[in-house]
């Protein structure tokens, strides 16, 4: 049979949610299943016996019940559509329904094709005298941001404008993410790829200038043979004779150090100094305007006012916010960096 070749709509929900929204939407699908299988062709009592065999059961049950004057052909689809509509429509509220209306919200729908869709389906049962201008103002008054200020800035604004601009908008912003996505590729691997050149030269430089190759790695005095945390090269542990002296790491910006040693990527050791005492680095970051920057955080029960640092190995505090019991004096070295 034709009508095997098409699914067929779902059971009609007359219990649950907006029934009168329900049935809306179901008489449109069954009235496209019936053309699209033929069934339209067909004597009333099929298209009657279609239409309730999709609508379920408990419609069944209604029609059952239903009572009907004389002279009217209870196998006539049209009629049978009729009283289910009365059935599930009762009374129609236009207060709830305008409410319904205007409580749609164009970020809940995946396009602006859905959300005029979803308006045109509510404004039917809203009675408005107006309701082109309507659903006019309900699209401007949904937009936001650069859309609403289109829509406003447009003179005689009507329906097909709102329309027109809120498509072209959608469109528009789609097309700059996929150029930016595009973009942002791109440049990406070639600098990862010059950088990736310029450390293997410097190694090869620095392994001959500061170590002499491999072959006198052995003869290197101890203290020398400490791989470098700022650089990751063995060479004289003076700043001065530090290849990343200087350079800006690759990964977070900082100063004086490359990227494969950086410690917001790896966990490294400590740079040495001339002599062998522990000491830590400190340094902050400025701002164009002001000359620090810095962030408003609680100490116990206290609002402290904190300069911002860059990764620093240690941070500091003013002693009148902490009590003595939780700290321990220390005589480590500081070295501002």
């Amino acid at each position: 049979m034709a009508e095997s070749l098409f699914k067929p709509p779902g059971e009609l929900n007359i219990v649950e949610g907006n029934v009168s929204e329900n049935f809306k939407k179901w008489k449109r699908q069954i009235e496209v299943y019936l053309a699209a299988s033929g069934a339209t062709d067909k004597g009333g009592e099929t298209q009657t016996a279609i239409i309730l065999h999709c609508a379920g059961p408990k419609v069944i049950e209604i029609y059952d019940q239903i009572n009907w004057p004389e002279g009217v052909d209870k196998n006539d689809p049209k009629k049978v559509l009729e009283k289910l509509h009365d059935y599930c429509n009762p009374r129609q509220n236009e207060v709830l329904e305008s409410h319904r209306f205007w409580s749609v919200k164009l970020e809940e729908h995946s396009s602006f094709e859905h959300f005029l869709t979803e308006l045109r389906n509510r404004v039917e049962s809203c009675n408005f005298k107006e309701k082109d201008r309507m659903l006019r103002d309900k699209i401007v008054f949904s937009a936001s941001g650069k859309l609403q200020e289109l829509l406003l800035r447009e003179d005689k604004l009507d329906l097909e404008k709102a329309i027109k601009i809120s498509r072209a908008y959608e469109q528009s912003n789609k097309q700059v993410r996929e150029i930016r996505e595009n973009k942002s590729e791109t440049p990406i691997h070639k600098v990862e790829a010059a950088h990736t050149t310029d450390r293997k030269q410097e190694y090869r430089s620095n392994q001959k200038k500061y170590v002499g190759g491999a072959r006198q790695k052995q003869s290197l005095p101890s203290k020398l043979k400490k791989e470098c945390s700022f650089c990751g090269y063995l060479h004289e542990l003076k700043k001065e004779k530090c290849p990343a002296w200087g350079k800006t790491c690759d990964a977070c910006n900082g100063r004086n150090h490359f990227k494969k040693m950086c410690k917001k990527v790896n966990s490294v050791e400590q740079c040495d100094t001339e002599d062998d005492e522990d000491e830590f680095w400190l340094s902050v970051v400025r701002a164009e305007k002001r000359s620090t920057v810095t962030a408003t955080m609680t100490v116990n029960n206290c609002d402290v006012k904190f300069q911002v640092d860059t990764g620093a190995e240690i941070n500091t505090i003013n002693s009148r916010y902490v009590r003595k019991t939780q700290v321990k004096r220390k005589d480590t070295k500081l070295r501002l960096w």
